[in-house]
């Protein structure tokens, strides 16, 4: 856990303020990726993976501390919810492709604001 502690808050900046110490404590993993391969991007890039989806959701809210730092904090989603945003990833594209405002927060789409249902299995 000091190493998930240490990657952690070598990252720039007060962008675990908001956090907490009980937040951080549910950091399960978290791994320096180094700079993207192309070599656009920032300084630092750091895969995380938490033990419940709202500490994945402050951690990642919290990430507009970072901003022009260079660095960046991406989640690792668990098997279950990547193949939950494979399977909405289309209704992703036909979303953008028509205008509309569309985003992931972890797994759950959303379109101009309101969820897309998963679709059933």
């Amino acid at each position: 856990m000091a190493v998930v502690h240490s990657v952690l808050q070598s990252l720039p900046g007060k962008w675990a303020d908001g956090l907490g110490p009980s937040s951080l404590d549910q950091v399960v993993d978290a791994n320096f990726l180094g700079a993207r391969p192309d070599g656009t991007g920032g300084a630092a890039r750091i895969l995380f993976t938490v033990g419940s989806a709202d500490v994945a959701d402050a951690v990642v809210r919290s990430r507009c501390g970072l901003k022009g730092s260079g660095s960046s904090i991406f989640e690792a989603l668990s098997d279950r919810e990547w193949a939950q945003h494979k399977a909405l990833w289309p209704a992703y594209e036909a979303a953008r492709a028509s205008g509309q405002k569309a985003q992931f927060r972890r797994a759950r789409l959303f379109v101009d604001g309101l969820p897309v249902p998963a679709p059933a299995s």
